[in-house]
């Protein structure tokens, strides 16, 4: 279409966001639109409403992922566990203002830059149908040829607000980098084999975990015999990392520091999807993953879920040329409830790609809950389905 016609749409079909993903929507556009994620990536299927006040100077954009049952990520995220990414609620809320960016004419406004006060209040499972973003732009900021925009987001299934997002930025440029953050001294990369499976207290022990000791707990066969119900790592493409090491932990005050380490290359299989650049979320979602390891190493009982993060800033891209990504992440407080076995963890977290600073994270928190592993996918069950988190043995 024509890009007059695309500035006068208010909706868009599946089969226009794709076309649009792909290059192929408008006719006579400027190269410099910003573009949103194509294939696996794809957060969303349809805008339903799209629209602009010039008088108030503030849009909204809705849109909406028809989920299924056999969409790729429940493959493994979690392997016995299935549960839809956290950061793709995130992914999602960024697409929709690069899409909004676009329509509005906005060039070059496609650099992923800040979440705040962002709270996960419950999961998306696969016999969920219908998952609705809606992301409200709260201002457009111009200053010679850059431009921000600012928005809070809130996430549905049915009725139910799933996440919900204080602000969320997209802009031309990066933020200034922090100098004071330094890349972590890390101890020395082992790849030995794994010989045998670990006795829990085994696990509890250790300091390093190794590539094929990762591998082994995103199977859910690196411990034998657990006396209890054990967290999960996501498996093969959703894994944030090849190896971690737990250099300190208070457990009376519950403080310490995990390091957490990505091999990268050209080859990895989002770039092609992603205009070249590794998804500023999949490294908020390593980080996710890094607590929730860090709660299953220090005992706690059950699988982990993201709950939020207070504040996400994004200073670079990580490209095909960068070779190591380190998560460097200190552990501020962990909590065990008294009367539940539940545990929850909060960190701030430093992303380095290569020696410099690509992202930071301030008061990331995950949580740690026993009973409510949905083991029977893909039979449909009350675990099949997601919505608000409870507790126990009810539905989520």
């Amino acid at each position: 279409m024509e890009f007059k016609e695309f500035q006068g749409r208010s909706s868009f079909s599946r089969a226009e966001v794709e076309a649009y993903a792909r290059g192929r929507l408008l006719e006579n556009s400027s190269s410099r639109l910003p573009k949103i994620s194509d294939f696996l990536l794809l957060a969303f299927h349809e805008i339903e409403s799209i629209s602009w006040d010039e008088a108030s100077q503030t849009g909204r954009i809705v849109s909406v992922r028809h989920n299924r049952m056999d969409d790729w990520f429940y493959f493994c995220h979690f392997l016995g566990d299935p549960v839809m990414p956290g950061c793709w609620g995130l992914d999602a809320v960024w697409q929709s203002l690069k899409f909004f960016a676009a329509w509005r004419g906005i060039e070059g406004c496609d650099k992923e830059l800040e979440f705040s006060e962002v709270s996960f209040l419950g999961q998306i499972r696969p016999y969920d149908e219908k998952i609705v973003y809606a992301v409200d732009i709260k201002s457009i900021e111009q200053e010679g040829s850059d431009f921000l925009i600012s928005a809070c987001a809130s996430v549905f299934l049915g009725n139910d607000l799933i996440y919900s997002i204080g602000s969320a930025q997209i802009g031309s440029a990066f933020w200034e980098k922090n100098d004071r953050a330094v890349s972590p001294l890390l101890p020395q990369w082992t790849g030995a084999p794994l010989e045998k499976r670990l006795g829990y207290e085994e696990f509890l022990s250790k300091n390093i975990l190794s590539s094929a000791e990762i591998i082994a707990l995103s199977q859910g066969v690196l411990v034998e015999n657990p006396p209890v119900e054990m967290g999960l790592l996501p498996s093969s493409l959703m894994r944030g990392f090849d190896w971690v090491s737990r250099p300190s932990f208070d457990s009376f005050t519950g403080a310490g520091e995990v390091v957490a380490v990505q091999s990268n290359n050209g080859l990895e299989w989002f770039y092609p999807m992603n205009g070249g650049v590794k998804p500023s979320s999949l490294l908020i979602d390593s980080v996710w993953q890094t607590l929730g390891l860090f709660l299953t190493w220090t005992g706690g009982v059950g699988v982990g879920r993201a709950l939020g993060a207070e504040k996400v800033e994004v200073f670079d891209d990580v490209g095909p040329q960068d070779r190591e990504i380190v998560y460097d992440v200190k552990i501020h407080k962990l909590i065990r409830p008294a009367g539940t076995t539940d545990v929850f963890v909060k960190g701030d977290a430093h992303i380095f790609a290569d020696g410099r600073l690509v992202l930071s994270c301030v008061n990331v928190q995950v949580g740690c809950h026993a009973r409510i592993r949905y083991a029977d996918y893909p039979l449909k069950t009350p675990m099949s389905f997601g919505g608000i988190l409870k507790n126990g043995e009810e539905r989520l």
